[in-house]
């Protein structure tokens, strides 16, 4: 994960930013916020983000960290602590799984046809 401050991607309209951090093998970016096309993007590209502002401001570069999509808790491994953020809802999981929207079309589209 990147842990970023605020406002991160901004200036980034299109989608090489999130796929470049996906290509890069990032298991994906907690930042206090996000530029709203890159919050778009990053979805639709595959890359999992979250806001996490409490998170940011205390995890330290080398710490371990996992994180709960379903309830959008963060828990840093190193120090124990725990750190809300908004939960990743269901559909955005779905695009998260499938790899990104164009990958979860085509999923589905292949299952209508199956």
């Amino acid at each position: 994960f990147i842990v970023a401050g605020k406002n991160f991607g901004c200036g980034s309209s299109r989608e090489h930013a999130p796929v470049a951090l996906k290509a890069a093998k990032l298991a994906g970016v907690i930042a206090v916020s996000f530029a709203r096309i890159f919050y778009r993007n990053a979805f639709n590209m595959g890359l999992t983000i979250l806001e996490a502002p409490a998170a940011v401001h205390e995890i330290e570069a080398g710490q371990e960290i996992s994180v709960n999509f379903d309830t959008g808790e963060i828990t840093n491994l190193t120090t124990g602590k725990k750190y809300a953020s908004q939960p990743i809802p269901p559909f955005m999981q779905e695009l998260l799984a499938d790899g990104g929207l164009m990958a979860h079309i085509k999923k589905d589209l292949e299952a209508k046809q199956a």
